[in-house]
């Protein structure tokens, strides 16, 4: 198979990315699960945000899918279109139309233009305005455009969309069933293969170029590139960070830890830093959607519960690559194997959540005593708690905390137990365990 080569410069750090594709006839663009809820979105409101963090595809979806249909396209790659936005922003919509504007945190102020368009002339689906995380933009936002714009943040991809599959109908049937009777009866009887072993996709993460390239070489070098770069270009325009050495330190330590309970104090502690200093990097790495925080569950119904958010990465590749964790069979072992796959769930969970309207949310059970629940789906007055396990035969023993949430908690029908079986099995009259590709993958 032929391999092509091709450069594309970095605008503001002029450094050449050599990204290595295979033959041209080969390369797909993947469809996007979000496609549908923002163009819903679009339909109802004046303008629409989306941001996330950097290469998760945010240029791609809104210049290459149904979401470009009639609009102009504005990106700030492009220095005509930059010097006019810092010039004068209102000179950019004149006869335009519905537009989208890309790379909006290279010039901020346009917002405000947009502000005004929208003031004098309020019509859904006017602006479609993608920018990377970025804290400033971020505030302009909430300051310019406060009840004209939504906002939605793009992930990278979810194993789904990898495989080119559908992604939500058992979770969404899990959240409708009555009881464990009929959410058997609603479970397709076809088993999904997918190409990619559930060990690689968590792995290769989500980042559209890492994620589609089978060589673990490439894809170090990409993860090192792209660490060099948010730490040199996004935090050092926020001024953020007075030391990048310790703030990768941080980044490493969190990645080793995820799936705990997040210790701002335990992290400060083991790099020699003051708690202010860790939280603030903390919050940084949260709002550059590098790290998510999963709440704990907030309803207390006479137990004494733990409080703290658990950690998670936004992406299991990056996650890995910085916790050491370079080749597929340290992954795979006993030690480290059951917090990855927790990470993993995590990311597709919290997207199923974004994509629910009315939304639903996701959070952590935990009592004094130990039990615990992974993940708690809720929606509406239902709840659906999760608790994954690494093996292919759990036993029902080990599952107290799942059994201690059924008992506490009414309207709760049933539990589910994410394994690595191969078939769904029942684990009690109200305890069900299910493959990862059955609740992923359909």
């Amino acid at each position: 198979m032929r391999t092509t080569h091709y450069y594309q410069t970095d605008p503001l750090t002029v450094r050449p990315w050599l990204y290595i594709l295979h033959d041209v006839r080969d390369i797909q663009l993947i469809s996007r699960i979000h496609e549908k809820h923002l163009l819903s979105l679009l339909s109802n409101h004046p303008a629409v945000i989306l941001h996330g963090a950097r290469q998760t595809g945010k240029t791609t979806l809104c210049a290459k899918s149904s979401l470009a249909d009639g609009r102009k396209y504005i990106n700030f790659d492009e220095l005509n279109n930059l010097h006019l936005a810092l010039s004068d922003p209102d000179a950019l919509f004149i006869g335009k139309g519905r537009v989208t504007v890309d790379e909006a945190q290279r010039a901020p102020e346009v917002l405000l233009a947009v502000k005004r368009r929208i003031d004098e002339n309020r019509k859904p689906g006017e602006f479609l305005i993608t920018g990377s995380a970025n804290i400033l933009l971020m505030r302009t936002v909430g300051e310019s455009l406060a009840g004209r714009a939504v906002v939605y943040a793009l992930p990278g991809f979810v194993w789904p969309e990898l495989e080119r599959m559908s992604f939500g109908g058992t979770l969404s049937a899990c959240l409708s069933a009555d009881s464990l009777e009929t959410l058997v009866a609603e479970l397709p009887a076809e088993r999904r293969i997918p190409k990619l072993s559930l060990g690689e996709a968590v792995h290769r993460g989500g980042y559209p170029v890492p994620s589609m390239h089978p060589d673990p070489v490439f894809r170090a070098q990409w993860y090192d590139g792209y660490v060099q770069t948010y730490l040199e270009r996004d935090l050092a325009r926020l001024s953020a960070v007075e030391n990048v050495v310790e703030f990768r330190r941080l980044m490493g330590m969190c990645a080793a830890r995820n799936g705990q309970l997040l210790n701002a104090a335990a992290l400060a502690d083991g790099l020699q830093i003051s708690q202010a200093t860790a939280r603030r990097y903390l919050s940084l790495l949260e709002q550059s959607f590098q790290i998510l925080r999963v709440p704990a569950y907030a309803v207390n119904r006479g137990k004494r519960l733990i409080k703290a958010p658990k950690l998670y990465w936004s992406d299991t590749g990056l996650a890995s690559h910085l916790a050491g964790v370079f080749s597929l069979g340290d992954l795979l072992s006993d030690r480290i194997w059951g917090p990855w796959l927790e990470n993993f769930v995590a990311i597709h969970l919290l997207v199923f959540v974004a994509l629910q309207s009315p939304r639903a949310t996701v959070s952590h059970w935990r009592t004094s005593d130990g039990r615990e629940v992974d993940f708690v789906v809720e929606w509406g007055r239902r709840l659906l708690p999760i608790e994954i396990k690494a093996s292919p035969k759990p036993v029902l023993s080990r599952l107290s905390g799942l059994n201690a949430f059924l008992d506490t908690y009414e309207g709760v029908p049933f539990g589910i137990v994410l394994c690595t079986c191969s078939e769904p099995f029942l684990l009690s009259s109200r305890i069900i365990a299910l493959p990862f590709e059955q609740l992923l993958l359909n």
